[in-house]
């Protein structure tokens, strides 16, 4: 993503099955500073298995002009 952006994704498991993490949602985030995070974006793995690198940048993007 270049220098300018920390993003990580994680798992969360989902409490309404029981398949465990790997089944749950996605978080995706951006570490902003030592106390801010952005959540940019939320989805279940039943929905969708990933989420495209141009599809965060989108996202980021779409942030900034709002910003």
């Amino acid at each position: 993503m270049g220098e300018d952006y920390i993003i990580l994704k994680v798992r969360v498991k989902n409490s309404n099955i029981q398949k465990g993490k790997s089944a749950g949602y996605r978080m995706i985030y951006q570490i902003e500073s030592p106390v801010s995070v952005l959540l940019l974006t939320i989805y279940s793995k039943s929905d969708r298995t990933d989420i495209s690198l141009n599809e965060i940048r989108s996202i980021i993007a779409e942030y900034d002009e709002n910003d």
